[in-house]
């Protein structure tokens, strides 16, 4: 970790850094947890993946705003201690975002119904005073089915539906990458919630979806139903397998070249996209 990163953590904690951990996960930043001098740690991400701020310059801006948004309305997240979100003060340039440390670890087998829980209570908090807003990510870029699909047919139904069926909705805080590998567990028990760069006001089904495809690769279909059906019950909403297809669709496919994961989007796409033209199966 750079010296001026470290100067710049003394300066908003006052106390020197005597320890740095670097911490699992975080595909466009680097994440650290640091031990102070006199006790305690904080956790410092630094931005450090110049492609990830050529398209989303405002994400830390955004990260900043969402952490203090969620923790003054109650939610599990980290504590802002500090921002600079353009590395002006370190002088770098890295962004970076100063926070408090929360206990746990992700579990990819947690209990849907407690993941159901922290997702619902995310969407119970009105996002109408959140400055961000939603927008569906690769709109513009994702016109084609991906190369090298087996059934192109499927990747434009879900394309032609992506586009032109959005359903009505009302907007709430959502995280936008809800995810298991985002919430940590403490012996079973809500430990909080992380990584609120995407945060906005937007659909809930678009984090309900985020999880269920997640947890559909890493567990299985049959706990992502679980949590989708545990979401359901617990909101008395139902979800709307539109925002599954929007999930699938909002990734860069013109860019992937992963036949494996071509092949599970499409597995995955032909039950929503059947629901959607047909109905559910009697």
């Amino acid at each position: 970790m750079p010296a001026a990163a470290r100067e710049w953590v003394r300066r908003q904690t006052n106390a020197r850094v005597v320890a740095v951990r670097r911490m699992p996960g975080a595909s466009s930043s680097a994440v650290h947890e640091l031990r102070l001098a006199g006790g305690g740690s904080v956790v410092l991400r630094r931005y450090v993946w110049p492609q990830f701020l050529t398209t989303e310059p405002e994400a830390p801006a955004r990260e900043a705003d969402a952490l203090t948004y969620a923790h003054a309305r109650g939610l599990p997240v980290p504590a802002l201690v500090a921002a600079d979100p353009y590395g002006a003060e370190i002088g770098d340039g890295v962004p970076a975002l100063l926070m408090t440390r929360l206990p746990g670890r992700p579990d990819a087998r947690a209990d849907p119904e407690a993941l159901a829980a922290a997702a619902a209570d995310i969407h119970a908090v009105d996002g109408v005073g959140f400055p961000h807003r939603y927008v569906p990510w690769y709109r513009a870029t994702s016109t084609r089915p991906p190369r090298g699909c087996r059934a192109p047919g499927r990747w434009a139904d879900a394309l032609e539906i992506w586009r032109s069926a959005e359903p009505a909705f009302a907007p709430t805080f959502v995280h936008r990458d809800f995810h298991p590998g985002n919430v940590l567990w403490v012996r079973g028990r809500l430990g909080g919630v992380v990584d609120w760069a995407n945060a906005c006001a937007g659909p809930p089904g678009i984090d309900v979806a985020t999880c269920r495809w997640n947890l559909a690769a890493w567990v299985g279909p049959e706990a992502a139903d679980a949590f989708v059906n545990a979401y359901e019950r617990r909101t008395g909403q139902r979800h709307d397998p539109y925002w599954d297809v929007a999930k699938v669709m909002e990734d860069d496919w013109d860019l992937i070249d992963d036949p494996q994961r071509v092949d599970r989007a499409e597995r995955f796409l032909a039950a929503r996209t059947a629901y959607i033209v047909s109905g559910p199966a009697n």
